[in-house]
């Protein structure tokens, strides 16, 4: 019998306390990446307030009346990082509690309570005793049920985050070329 030949027994479904340790390892994943998310959407803010900086020094380079076509491409670089900043605050937190926000998803996940939902708390449970109990009592099915469906809206939080991220690049890299265009244009007109 050769080692191709041998019999691999089929390996055991794991239990739900191995099922519930994987999921909550994703948890903890996804909140890294909520991290990694904020930190590039506070560097994206950060450069949109150093172009804001630019421009203005762009504009009062020649004469504290810049001429119309230096304003008309400054205004423009200030819509483009209007636009940044405001998608880059997205990406960080959105505006609209979960069932607003993803409206179109509320049907795949219930109101779920806690330990999963601290943003939402109060609306399952309204004093600590309350808590306490439903904490103490709920079944280890019902938890791993939970926390997939938290694992769920983890991801479509980092999708619309991510998203949001992207958009705001776009705009700050717009108002990057409107910036130098800016200071081209003041520098160019006598």
């Amino acid at each position: 019998m050769t080692d191709d030949d041998r019999v691999v027994p089929a390996a055991s479904p794991p239990s739900l306390d191995e099922r519930l340790e994987r999921v909550h390892w994703h948890i903890v994943r996804s909140d890294s990446l909520r991290a990694s998310v904020a930190s590039r959407a506070a560097t994206l803010l950060s450069t949109n307030a150093l172009v804001i900086a630019g421009i203005a020094l762009a504009l009062g380079l020649k004469s504290h009346k810049p001429e119309t076509v230096v304003t008309i491409l400054g205004i423009a670089a200030l819509g483009c990082v209007a636009a940044s900043v405001m998608n880059a605050c997205l990406a960080a937190v959105t505006i609209r509690r979960w069932p607003r926000q993803f409206s179109t998803h509320k049907q795949h996940v219930g109101h779920l309570g806690p330990p999963y939902t601290f943003a939402e708390i109060t609306s399952t449970t309204s004093t600590f005793e309350d808590f306490k109990q439903r904490m103490a009592t709920q079944p280890l099915d019902q938890l791993l049920e939970e926390a997939l469906a938290e694992l769920w809206r983890c991801g479509l939080l980092h999708g619309y985050r991510y998203a949001k991220l992207r958009i705001a690049l776009r705009w700050l890299l717009a108002a990057l070329c409107f910036f130098l265009a800016v200071v081209t244009a003041s520098a160019l007109v006598p």
